[in-house]
């Protein structure tokens, strides 16, 4: 079975790092399977890089430029993409060759256009959904609206579009997908709901089937090099946030902030509060970060990634909306407790791992609060990171990832098989 995975990038940022771990889960289970890619991150002789003409590029990031990112809302200021301009996916070698074709994060690889096409092709295509584009006029994330239940227009994200690329993108899945038979798998059961509930994929065949995680490099022994990476003594209690960048809204960091206020008020009668450390991974403002904040920027080894998770005493997630974020994952696998807000896929992970806490969206109080709880028993915390370590292994062990698409493959197989008598 040749299965080929279509992703923007290959390993470079959390949905395409969730994609290549997919793929490197089912080449140890033995399976053929490929990448094609508009941008590639590593030698991967198994990765392949598809050709989009430079010249339409431009062009289409000048309208996204002119008509989409200048007219951003102060609703949200995650990624908003029409899709465009799409690269003639169906004609590739790669995928002519492939029995089970796999989306991931797609836009700028795949206009609407592009899936259709693909779908038209016949062969099983299961897409990976890695936030809610699949069923929105343009967001990555709807911030509360529900247009997408019936029909995107007029979306609250945008103060104005006057060439209706929302309503026009909307109906250009509708008539892409309906060209063929198209699966979901979502990582959580949160994605999956909504997906279920959405005009564009109502109907469709949804899997819930977790991400996996890379068990031997995100690992507690890591700890020791990573405090030393840091430069924080053994008596600090280190916080870490991880974000691509902090100034996306809808990661929480204001929200993370205004708790380690109240963290640090809440222990104060202790004198705990000076032994509290926020670690910041990804882009961050520095006028944006509480004194004594540790900021390591971006870091491209995972090694010296796992190093600053291992290191933490408690990863702290306040998205306000999100899937099943790699950085928790990558925080259990090190035996990292965690608090979050109890929004999308997060209690997934979090309501039954222990020393792990779940508190009210956006409520910096309750979240300041479970940190506080977690910095005061600081010394059990610790003792619980072989728990937390061992439950990950259960459950985010890559082969059980790959074992469940796998399974959806060949039962997508069997249906295509099927369609075609």
């Amino acid at each position: 079975m040749r299965v080929v995975h279509l992703s923007y990038n290959e390993s470079s940022g959390g949905a395409a790092r969730a994609a290549h771990g997919l793929h490197t889960a089912l080449v140890a289970e033995g399976v053929d399977s490929r990448m094609l890619v508009a941008h590639r991150q590593s030698d991967d002789p198994r990765v392949e890089v598809v050709d989009i003409p430079c010249a339409e590029t431009r062009a289409w990031n000048v309208v996204e430029e002119s008509w989409i990112s200048r007219e951003r809302s102060d609703v949200s200021n995650t990624f908003f993409s029409t899709g465009g301009p799409g690269s003639a996916l169906a004609a590739h070698p790669l995928v002519q060759s492939a029995d089970i074709l796999n989306l991931h994060w797609i836009p700028r690889l795949a206009a609407p256009q592009d899936i259709g096409d693909l779908l038209a092709l016949g062969k099983p295509v299961v897409w990976t959904l890695h936030d809610e584009w699949a069923y929105t006029g343009g967001c990555h994330y709807a911030s509360g609206c529900e247009r997408w239940r019936t029909r995107c227009d007029a979306c609250p994200q945008l103060r104005r579009d006057p060439y209706e690329f929302v309503k026009t993108t909307f109906e250009a899945k509708i008539a892409a997908y309906a060209r063929g038979n198209l699966v979901i798998a979502s990582p959580s059961r949160w994605l999956a709901q909504t997906a279920s509930e959405s005009a564009l994929l109502r109907g469709r065949r949804i899997e819930c089937i977790p991400y996996g995680v890379d068990l031997d490099t995100f690992h507690p022994s890591r700890r020791e090099a990573g405090r030393a990476r840091l430069g924080v003594r053994e008596d600090e209690a280190v916080i870490l946030f991880s974000a691509d960048t902090a100034a996306e809204r809808r990661k929480g960091f204001a929200e993370l902030c205004a708790a380690l206020e109240n963290a640090r008020a809440a222990l104060a009668v202790s004198e705990i509060a000076a032994s509290v450390r926020l670690a910041v991974l990804g882009h961050a403002d520095p006028a944006t970060l509480p004194e004594g904040a540790v900021a390591t920027g971006h870091l491209s080894s995972r090694t010296a990634l796992a190093e600053v998770v291992a290191a933490s005493d408690l990863y702290v997630l306040p998205s306000l909306e999100d899937n099943l974020p790699n950085g928790v994952l990558e925080a259990l696998s090190c035996g990292t407790p965690c608090v979050g807000f109890d929004v999308g896929g997060v209690p997934d992970m979090l309501a039954q791992s222990d020393g792990c806490e779940l508190a009210p969206v956006g409520d910096a109080c309750a979240l300041g609060a479970a940190i506080a709880r977690s910095v005061r028993n600081l010394a059990a915390l610790r003792e619980r990171r072989a728990a937390i370590r061992s439950n990950a292994e259960r459950r985010y062990h890559p082969r059980l990832q790959a074992l469940g698409y796998l399974a959806l493959y060949q039962a997508s197989r069997e249906s295509s098989s099927r369609s075609v008598m």
